[in-house]
């Protein structure tokens, strides 16, 4: 969010947040979307965090066009995946606003589509092999019957410019 908030952008929605327990990836991105704009001296507009079902196109367009019928909509939104935020590319783009400059937006994941939308998504990237790693690494604690080691492991990201923020390709 750091990024978003550096490009000047100022009403900073979020898409993906999950209410049920089981589904850990939505709260944990939500904890980290309200850590980052209150890093950034910001406060968080409960009205800009949108929930969705699942992580698919169609949640993530849905979720758009709320924001964009607020009286005052967004200039920058975090999708919790690259799907909600091809959904929300679409619907932006179907309302005749432009990517990045009335608003810009982020994926997660660094999904192939995403490298290839038009415009391109700016994405942040999990280490992918890191993670599966840390997935064998937990698979083989549980069958050796290592009940003290951790249920999650943390994975190393990198943040993905493309023209969904910056307008040109990097």
């Amino acid at each position: 969010m750091v990024r978003i908030v550096e490009l000047g952008r100022e009403r900073i929605a979020a898409i993906g947040d999950q209410f049920d327990e089981t589904r850990q990836t939505g709260q944990l991105r939500t904890q980290g979307y309200r850590a980052d704009l209150r890093a950034a001296g910001r406060t968080v507009v409960p009205e800009l965090v949108r929930p969705t079902e699942y992580f698919h196109r169609a949640d993530g367009a849905a979720a758009m066009a709320d924001l964009l019928a607020l009286p005052e909509p967004p200039d920058a939104v975090f999708c919790y995946n690259d799907l909600l935020a091809l959904g929300a590319l679409r619907t932006i783009l179907s309302r005749g606003l432009r990517v990045p400059d009335d608003i810009a937006l982020v994926g997660f994941d660094d999904i192939e589509d995403g490298r290839y939308s038009t415009p391109s998504l700016t994405t942040i990237s999990p280490d992918k092999t890191q993670i599966a790693k840390n997935a064998v690494r937990l698979l083989l604690n549980r069958l050796d019957g290592d009940r003290s080691a951790p249920a999650e492991l943390p994975a190393d990201y990198t943040l993905e410019i493309r023209e969904s923020t910056t307008g040109s390709v990097r």
